[in-house]
């Protein structure tokens, strides 16, 4: 099992006859292809680390929010962990994701359950700015926003406010409390498959308060001996509850209950997600 705090560190429809690439989008910055993606080939050791139940993002959290027979849009689906169990749920599911590669994992998964082919779309698109023509009762961001810079919130959450109904719900995870990553590689997690065993290290350097450079590295062994080493690099940002809550607010979102913290980390003092509420008029 990996560490709790280790948790908070990784990432992270209309009818039709199956699952596809079909919508108006607009969004900022060139898509990543098949030849650019930064995840390709990432998505299999994704699912591999995050089969768990206790996995983060957490799929009971994100799936128990979904509002009976409610259209869903999620942003950043990668390889539909949530996304599957939500659409189990909803009433119509728009999956919004940038990585072709994510993408494509996830139609797979699409193609392999018929009764999720005629309410599931899939959809290149990004955070922050994106328009999808259309309204929803429910959105959603799990182990998204670290890959959102503080100073484009606002633009988020506006994209974010445009696309829920009155009423309509919004969840994400990743509001934290901590402090921004900083550690010497460790290992994070281990699984056997076969006679190969992969092992997921990560190390963090801290650049700010709010924002460190995390590199994860995949090393694949076959009977004891180390045949691959696969490394990734991003920036990894740090989202605090009260500049978050802020900026929801400023984009008409405000909290469902109370005072809009909701329990989606194994860390009691440091819940690590908000869910509001777009006003009725």
């Amino acid at each position: 099992m990996r560490p709790a705090a280790a948790n908070a560190l990784l990432p992270t429809v209309q009818p039709t006859q199956s699952a596809h690439l079909v919508g108006r989008i607009v969004s900022n910055g060139a898509a990543p292809t098949a030849f650019n993606d930064p995840y390709a080939f990432t998505p299999g050791y994704y699912d591999l680390f995050r089969a768990s139940e206790d996995a983060l993002p957490s799929v009971s959290f994100f799936a128990g929010l979904t509002p009976p027979d409610a259209d869903a849009l999620e942003i950043g689906s990668g390889t539909g962990r949530l996304a599957l169990a939500v659409a189990g749920r909803a009433r119509t599911l728009t999956c919004l994701e940038r990585s072709p590669t994510m993408r494509a994992v996830l139609i797979s998964k699409l193609a392999q359950r018929p009764e999720m082919r005629s309410k599931v779309t899939v959809l290149q698109g990004t955070a922050p700015g994106f328009d999808l023509g259309r309204a929803f009762d429910y959105v959603y961001l799990g182990g998204v926003l670290e890959h959102v810079p503080p100073a484009e919130r606002p633009v988020l959450f506006a994209a974010i406010a445009a696309h829920l109904r009155p009423g309509g719900l919004c969840a994400m995870d990743m509001v934290l409390r901590m402090p921004a990553p900083d550690l010497e590689e460790r290992v994070m997690d281990e699984q056997v498959l076969g006679e190969c065993r992969y092992v997921l290290s990560a190390e963090a350097e801290r650049l700010g308060p709010d924002l460190s450079r995390l590199r994860q590295t995949y090393r694949t062994y076959l009977r004891g001996e180390l045949i691959a080493t696969e490394p990734t690099e991003r920036l990894h940002n740090m989202h605090r509850p009260g500049p978050v809550l802020k900026d929801l607010a400023d984009a008409g979102l405000h909290p469902a209950e109370g005072d809009g913290l909701a329990q989606a980390t194994p860390l009691p003092d440091d819940p690590g997600a908000v869910v509001v509420r777009k006003a009725a008029p």
